[in-house]
């Protein structure tokens, strides 16, 4: 049968109160038989006999529970065996040695530092009246009443001064469980976040890997082709096996200039403290110049104000966009559109060229597109891919604050 816990394994900073309580407890038993048997030393009694095995058996007592409790905290059962017997051995000390009624406050002190509040306070109650009774001789005559209401009156203070005691000690144990709590969810939200950059790496070198299967990769099969073709056509036609050397030069030279296209794209930091505006208008005027298509970037200025994660993912949305147009869509002309409303960014980018092949961004070739729409979905964005009368439209819809992912489509 299991036993509720009533008291958990100690915390450690009240270990030290704790390990002082204890000490108490013991030097006071043992101060209470080196006073029993010093006063019995000359004459011995039989009560003596009694009370000391009494003391050596509340000592034992107590050191059973402590060890009991090291490892899986008080229970109920140990706590209930703990108090009744040595309550009893109190009793029967009491009687037969009233000069040692004075344990009874090491009890009462762990009652109402071990139990619940309802079951020390009457407990305690109890114990005084019986105390202060059994100490005026059970009489309560006009003699005995001063007396008894001294007695009476004392109890009282000591029982309203160990319920303040109690209230505090829990006060102070729900504020470090409390406390306990808010640490291990700071871990928690520690761990999530590391895991959340673990995963963009990850997100990040699936992305490099697609890039270069997409390109390098088929560039170099189709050197590898090309060169068998070259080594046979030099024995019958040496004028054209030299004009596809040339032509092998220039995909040697094209299939380079991705590899480092890939490679600086993996060697560049995130955003972190750099300007989104800026950065942006930075990467189209770069793209314009290395491409020569026309581009015309319109950014929001207040698009620096959105949050880290929503900041990054815009601008990496708008790095593979243009990466994109640059390879593919022979294009002539680009427009960037970056805007905010209260609740959304809505970013825009179309081209004027040849357009995506349908479903474009669930094709296992078009990595680049399954990149965007991961990173948007991410953060519960939708990504709407359409081939228009004039070329390709991407649209990007983003939430300024975190909720639920939405449905992303395409044309």
């Amino acid at each position: 049968m299991e036993h509720n816990h009533l008291l958990p394994l100690p915390a450690r900073q009240y270990g030290r109160y704790i390990l002082i309580f204890s000490i108490i407890t013991l030097v006071s038993l043992g101060g209470a038989l080196v006073y029993v048997l010093w006063h019995a030393r000359l004459a011995p009694t039989w009560q003596a006999g009694v009370v000391a095995a009494g003391l050596l058996a509340q000592i034992g007592l107590y050191i059973w529970m402590g060890y009991t409790g090291r490892d899986q905290g008080l229970t109920e059962r140990n706590l209930g065996i703990f108090f009744s017997v040595s309550l009893a051995i109190w009793l029967v000390e009491f009687t037969l040695y009233p000069e040692i009624f004075w344990l009874v406050y090491l009890y009462i002190g762990q009652m109402f530092g071990m139990l619940r509040l309802r079951i020390a306070l009457p407990v305690s109650i109890v114990l005084g009246l019986f105390t202060v009774a059994a100490q005026t001789g059970w009489r309560f005559g006009s003699g005995n009443t001063q007396d008894f209401l001294v007695g009476l009156g004392v109890w009282a203070f000591f029982l309203v001064f160990m319920v303040y005691i109690n209230l505090l000690g829990r006060t102070s144990q729900e504020r470090a469980q409390l406390i306990n709590e808010l640490k291990a969810a700071q871990r928690e939200l520690e761990a999530a976040q590391r895991q959340k950059e673990e995963l963009a790496v990850l997100r990040e070198r699936e992305r490099l890997a697609r890039d270069l299967h997409d390109s390098l990769g088929h560039a170099l099969v189709a050197i590898s082709v090309q060169l068998e073709a070259i080594q046979r056509l030099y024995q019958v036609d040496a004028q054209q096996a030299s004009t596809q050397v040339d032509e092998l030069k220039a995909l040697t030279r094209a299939s380079m200039e991705d590899l480092r296209r890939s490679i600086a794209g993996l060697r560049a930091a995130g955003l972190g403290e750099r300007s989104l505006c800026q950065t942006l208008q930075t990467d189209c005027v770069e793209f314009g110049m290395r491409s020569g298509v026309e581009i015309d970037c319109g950014i929001d200025p207040r698009l620096d104000g959105v949050r880290p994660a929503l900041a990054e993912t815009v601008w990496r949305v708008v790095q593979e966009a243009l990466t994109n147009v640059e390879k593919h869509a022979q294009a002539s002309k680009v427009t960037v559109e970056v805007e905010l409303d209260p609740q959304e960014v809505h970013l825009r980018i179309t081209d004027d060229g040849v357009g995506l092949p349908q479903d474009a961004e669930n094709k296992n070739d078009c990595y680049g597109l399954r990149g965007m729409l991961e990173r948007v979905e991410a953060l519960g964005g939708s990504l709407v891919l359409d081939n228009i009368e004039s070329g390709t439209l991407v649209k990007v819809v983003l939430p300024r604050d975190e909720r639920e992912p939405l449905k992303s489509s395409g044309a």
